[in-house]
């Protein structure tokens, strides 16, 4: 079987973010990245982390910037 997609560790998903391990973790446990199980050890799939960056840089609304703005 060829897998047509990457699988990340934790700690490389964490790199191609730039962000820490620990916030990977935090945004598995929230549930705002899926993770993939392989033999017992935890995968993030490329098409999560890409995801995640959409989310973030298209988001429609972000109440603190509103906030800020009306000041």
């Amino acid at each position: 079987m060829v897998f047509s997609e990457k699988f990340y560790t934790v700690p490389e998903a964490a790199e191609q973010l730039r962000l820490s391990p620990w916030t990977i973790w935090d945004l598995l446990k929230r549930g705002d990245l899926v993770r993939t199980k392989i033999a017992g050890k935890t995968f993030v799939r490329e098409s999560e982390l890409q995801k995640l960056i959409v989310d973030t840089v298209n988001s429609v609304s972000n109440p603190r910037r509103s906030r800020k703005a009306a000041r």
